[in-house]
């Protein structure tokens, strides 16, 4: 669905209509291409405050595919009723408006609606706009019936058409837009095997097939728009955090179990964020003959953390010890090797993407500090796993053990 918002041609109000998504701003910015993609997704963060007025603050703007059960399917499902339990709270009146996963990114970057809630997966490619909640939920790719078949369907758009071209470069994936029929295809014949995920595996009725499901690492979080995501995602994280033992109980219902998570769940999740952009980072630097270490940018980076961290009443030289073994890990991700990685900006997408995630994880810190040993288990760290060697998991571990509070 898209904004009305009223029309006057002066440069400003183009700019705030092409965003917003009106048709005459769409046509006076193709007849002059003004904008490439990456100026385009930080046009949308700095005039966020003005459509996000035009929005009105009453209404929550939701988008659902409708299509993932147990998520959204048919108005019912997890991410609905959580949905309609936190607009309640906030004082917030739902519009919903509906996607197709393949064009979610594009509404997005327009605005269309202010929050995504419909399973949606934190990636790369979408962390660099708008904002992304913490997570509500963890699923892994699962694969219903013969793996070694020659074609592999999939719901095309998502993580789970990127995973599984990854997983088969070579195979026939037949990607559909009705991820309902999945089963139907396998049963007929048309695909020897199909991609879905644990959830809808635990709760929706398949063939009678092989299973095999990866390690649940995909975190499922509401992905804010960029109009609204300065305001609006503290306010969904806050939500988030203080009504966990409801959500636990909308997992049972709608997930197949309980699940409860904790700020020390999020503190590991937002850590796990900043490291999965570095192969898009490195994958920059490669294109543009820039080597890996950046020193200048490095102290940057520190100096920030040393002065959020001091803001939050927590030691300033730990959190900077923390930063500093982050940076370390970050840089030994990007020399290895990677299949591939999203193309993204380095300076207008992912360094401020990873700012914002630097933020996070000094707040989420600022939630738990100190750290109980006892608390951060190997299981604790398992998002990591995919990204660290062990030695490497035990070199954060123990950083994130050593922030205490500041004892000014």
């Amino acid at each position: 669905m898209a904004l009305r918002v009223a029309y006057d041609p002066s440069p400003m109000n183009v700019l705030v209509a092409r965003l917003a998504g009106t048709r005459r701003g769409d046509r006076f910015l193709r007849k002059r291409s003004l904008f490439d993609r990456s100026g385009y997704a930080v046009l949308a963060l700095l005039l966020g405050g003005a459509i996000g007025a035009a929005a009105g603050g009453n209404v929550l703007r939701i988008g659902t595919s409708g299509d993932y059960a147990p998520f959204s399917l048919r108005g019912k499902g997890f991410d609905v009723e959580v949905a309609e339990a936190m607009a309640k709270d906030l004082g917030l009146e739902i519009e919903w408006a509906s996607f197709r996963w393949p064009e979610l990114r594009h509404h997005m970057l327009r605005n269309d609606f202010d929050v995504a809630m419909s399973g949606v997966t934190w990636l790369p490619e979408r962390a660099v706009i708008g904002a992304s909640s913490r997570a509500v939920a963890q699923s892994g790719p699962c694969v219903v019936g013969d793996p070694a078949s020659a074609t592999v369907a999939v719901n095309r758009g998502g993580r789970l058409e990127r995973w599984a071209r990854e997983h088969w470069p070579s195979r026939a994936i037949l990607a559909i837009d009705d991820n309902l029929s999945l089963p139907a295809l396998l049963e007929g014949g048309a695909a020897g095997a199909f991609v879905t995920d644990s959830f809808e595996v635990r709760t929706r009725s398949l063939p009678a097939a092989a299973v095999r499901c990866e390690p649940p690492t995909d975190r499922k979080v509401y992905w804010i728009a960029p109009a609204r995501a300065t305001q609006l995602a503290p306010r969904i994280d806050r939500w988030l955090a203080t009504h966990e033992p409801k959500i636990d109980e909308l997992r049972r219902r709608w997930l197949g179990g309980s699940a409860p998570r904790d700020d020390l769940d999020d503190l590991v999740d937002r850590i796990a964020r900043r490291l999965e952009l570095m192969p898009a980072v490195a994958a920059w630097k490669r294109a543009h003959g820039l080597p890996i270490e950046d020193r200048e940018h490095e102290a940057r980076v520190l100096a920030k953390a040393r002065e959020r961290g001091e803001a939050a009443g927590l030691d300033a030289d730990s959190i900077e010890r923390l930063f500093a073994v982050q940076i370390e890990l970050a840089k030994a991700i990007e020399s290895r090797p990677v299949e591939s990685a999203p193309a993204l900006d380095l300076e207008t997408e992912l360094r401020p993407a990873l700012s914002s995630i630097g933020d996070e994880i000094v707040a989420s810190l600022a939630a738990v500090c100190p750290v109980a040993e006892r608390s951060l288990t190997d299981e604790r760290l398992a998002l990591l796993r995919p990204l660290l060697q062990e030695a490497e998991r035990m070199k954060l571990r123990q950083a994130i053990l050593d922030v205490r509070r500041s004892s000014r």
